[in-house]
């Protein structure tokens, strides 16, 4: 699943999202992916049991290693979280905010975390989304969970930042 074509609709928008979390839950148990997040994990000095912290070293290295590159204008492309760790591997990969997110959440998820796809329009509130981000809320938090946004395209940013928008829906992966 390399180069799915899918639509670019408010519909398309929501069957992307129900792949990318299909994906992203059948690839977490491959053991290369595992060890990329224990890996990151390490080098990045995370303590044990900081949730917070274990997201925001995933989402640096992702926003780090995998460059921006919009898909082919009027093709939705969907890239594998094995072949981004390929990619990643070889210091080539690049994909959009879907390609992304899905390869963060495969992270998290191997880890034990449990992210949601944030999907957000910026102009109006209908039509087709335009963007979208993992989420994660902080399990060391027992009320007001924080919602820690791990939006990884916007490389001036750290990570944390939230472009404002007129709309968003969270969807579980």
């Amino acid at each position: 699943m390399t180069n799915s074509q899918l639509s670019d609709s408010a519909k398309g928008n929501l069957e992307t999202v129900e792949l990318m979390s299909r994906v992203a839950r059948q690839r977490f148990t491959d053991p290369r992916i595992r060890q990329l997040a224990l890996k990151i994990l390490l080098e990045a000095g995370v303590k044990s049991h900081n949730f917070r912290d274990e997201a925001v070293a995933l989402a640096n290295f992702v926003q780090k290693y995998i460059r921006y590159v919009r898909d082919p204008h009027g093709v939705e492309q969907l890239h594998d979280p094995i072949f981004m760790l390929n990619e990643i591997m070889k210091g080539t990969a690049q994909g959009d905010c879907d390609d992304q997110a899905l390869f963060l959440a495969t992270l998290l998820l191997s880890i034990g975390a449990q992210p949601v796809f944030a999907i957000v329009r910026y102009n109006s509130t209908s039509g087709s989304f335009n963007h979208i981000y993992t989420v994660v809320y902080d399990k060391n938090w027992t009320t007001n969970k924080q919602r820690i946004v791990l939006d990884t395209i916007i490389k001036d940013r750290p990570i944390g930042f939230e472009v404002p928008h007129k709309s968003l829906r969270e969807i579980p992966v």
